[in-house]
């Protein structure tokens, strides 16, 4: 009788369980073998001749290949500057916005908007605001700031690609704070004010502890995001001027659909996997170790 229910109990977990596992199979774990197998062979994605090539590939990527590891310079810098500020500045509005009140409801609604725009849209409001917008404001201010070519020029572009995502993306942060810093319990919060506490040390040594849940998750999802940095760069800069906003997943995907380089584009895409688990490794442990502290 134990042996029939335990497994009809099995059956049932296996039923409602089979779909999502089917799912990863074929979304991601089925893809990536043939990733593997497709890295060591010259394939143009299309046709049906094939040549093995070996680890030709991969010897090519460490040792020829200076765009791809141009696109890696690109990427890294990035990512610290758009994880540390998007985070910042997300963190400072939450705290601004965590009280329940009109003001901050509309307020909320304001950092929100930008995220669900669509992405061509937003390149259209960057492009007006860095052409005809600038063009008028120098018209009317005669500022230099306003006559200098933020797309033309390689550091500049990088700063708008910078404010660009920030710009979008800041409000998703802020609700996950906001989030955070309501569940942090109240009567702490009063207990630490009463024995004297400043905001900031109340800050620092309760809040602060107490959202490292919502650190980690925004810390993981700002490093992803801008590991796979594409959309901004395929419709605002193609990753120019003279390449200089070109990163790895715009670089593999040229490499693949414009110069029909298929084997080398995925040979690519596995090394730049390996290189974004050990970064999103050594972040895990380090925002965790926090937690735990916490």
């Amino acid at each position: 009788m134990k042996n029939n229910k335990k497994a009809k109990e099995l059956a049932v977990f296996a039923l409602f369980v089979f779909p999502a596992v089917a799912f990863v199979l074929f979304a991601t774990d089925i893809p990536f073998v043939m990733n593997l197998y497709y890295s060591v062979f010259d394939w143009n994605g299309v046709g049906k001749s094939m040549t093995f090539v070996g680890l030709d590939n991969y010897i090519k990527i460490f040792t020829h290949d200076t765009l791809f590891w141009k696109g890696v310079r690109f990427t890294l810098k990035f990512a610290i500057f758009y994880v540390i500020i998007v985070n910042l500045l997300s963190l400072t509005v939450a705290i601004v916005m965590a009280r329940e009140n009109k003001v901050n409801s509309v307020g909320r609604a304001f950092y929100y908007v930008p995220y669900i725009i669509s992405l061509t849209a937003i390149s259209l409001i960057w492009k007006f605001i860095l052409g005809p917008g600038f063009e008028a404001l120098y018209t009317v201010t005669g500022w230099d700031i306003f006559n200098w070519s933020w797309l033309g020029t390689p550091k500049l572009a990088f700063y708008v690609v910078v404010i660009m995502a920030v710009w979008q993306n800041l409000g998703f942060y802020m609700v996950n704070y906001i989030a955070g810093i309501i569940a942090v319990p109240t009567e702490l919060l009063e207990a630490a004010r009463i024995d004297g506490a400043t905001a900031f040390q109340v800050f620092k040594k309760i809040t602060l502890p107490l959202i490292m849940p919502a650190v980690s998750i925004c810390m993981l999802t700002s490093l992803t995001f801008a590991f796979k940095l594409f959309d901004i760069i395929m419709v605002f800069t193609k990753g120019g001027p003279a390449n200089s906003t070109v990163s790895v997943a715009y670089n593999i995907y040229k490499e693949a659909f414009v110069n029909s380089k298929y084997g080398l584009a995925t040979a690519k895409s596995l090394v730049f996997v390996v290189f974004v688990l050990l970064v999103t490794a050594i972040q895990m442990k380090i925002t965790k170790s926090k937690e735990v502290e916490a």
